[in-house]
């Protein structure tokens, strides 16, 4: 599976492999600019759904953070309601920050879509002292500058550009099953999380979390990156599975763009 062009927009369902690449920048954001294995307990600022901000506040879920995005256009924000993109869509900053303080103080992750003019938002977050830990904010004209500078200067740290990953076809295994098929999905989750390293949290932690906060229709379908060795194990493993009848539904396995399925 190629990772596809970053051009998703936000009244399409953002691509798996561009929330696994943001996923994997929040990962590494989080250990280099707090020392941490994840972003629990902290609040991302997003300058609306457009560059992938769909993509991007959805793998913030995933990495633990809570995220405020700012959007002006009332048809995306109903899109990411309907779709499950997003937690809760509010019109005021007060809103907002209710819900985000509760989870904040719970090291819970939720995603808060804010339909209002950026300007006055920022204005009033510096106001009023409401301080994200990080943001990103892919163009800020004369009216921003002045606010985002603020909030920098407090300790925001301007999120990098996600990382460059070129995902090798090789190494990629996807896992998927149809309506109804929850349940074998979790069983080799189970078993993906066995074969990879445990110390390898970015891995571990995609497989256990991206199920619980990626939307619906994303959500019957697994991939991560497998070496070789690692690959083999699995289908091993489900093979196993299979043959003593012991998975709840058909699966198919698309490892390096060879397709296994697996009878329930």
């Amino acid at each position: 599976m190629h990772d596809p062009p970053a051009t998703s927009t936000s009244l399409s369902m953002p691509p798996m492999a561009r929330v696994r690449v943001h996923y994997a920048s929040l990962c590494a954001a989080a250990a280099s600019q707090f020392g941490t294995g994840s972003l629990a307990g902290r609040l991302l600022l997003i300058d609306g759904l457009a560059h992938e901000g769909d993509a991007l506040l959805i793998a913030a879920s995933i990495a633990g953070a809570a995220s405020l995005t700012l959007e002006i256009r009332t048809e995306a924000v109903r899109h990411c309601v309907r779709n499950g993109i997003v937690d809760f869509a509010v019109t005021t900053l007060d809103e907002a920050l209710r819900i985000l303080k509760n989870e904040i103080r719970k090291q819970q992750p939720i995603a808060v879509l804010l339909e209002r003019e950026p300007a006055s938002v920022l204005a009033e977050m510096v106001e009023r002292g409401a301080q994200p830990d990080m943001l990103r904010w892919a163009d800020a004209d004369a009216a921003l500058k002045a606010s985002l500078d603020a909030l920098v200067a407090r300790g925001a740290q301007p999120l990098p550009p996600p990382r460059k990953m070129s995902f090798d076809p090789a190494r990629e295994v996807c896992w998927r099953a149809g309506e109804g098929g929850s349940a074998v999905l979790r069983q080799l989750d189970l078993l993906a999380c066995e074969i990879l390293p445990q110390e390898d949290a970015e891995r571990q932690n995609w497989i256990v979390r991206a199920p619980r906060y990626l939307p619906r229709a994303l959500r019957l379908e697994r991939c991560v990156a497998m070496t070789s060795r690692e690959c083999a194990a699995f289908l091993t493993a489900v093979e196993e599975r299979a043959q003593q009848g012991a998975l709840a539904a058909r699966v198919e396995i698309d490892a390096g763009g060879e397709v296994h399925s697996f009878n329930g």
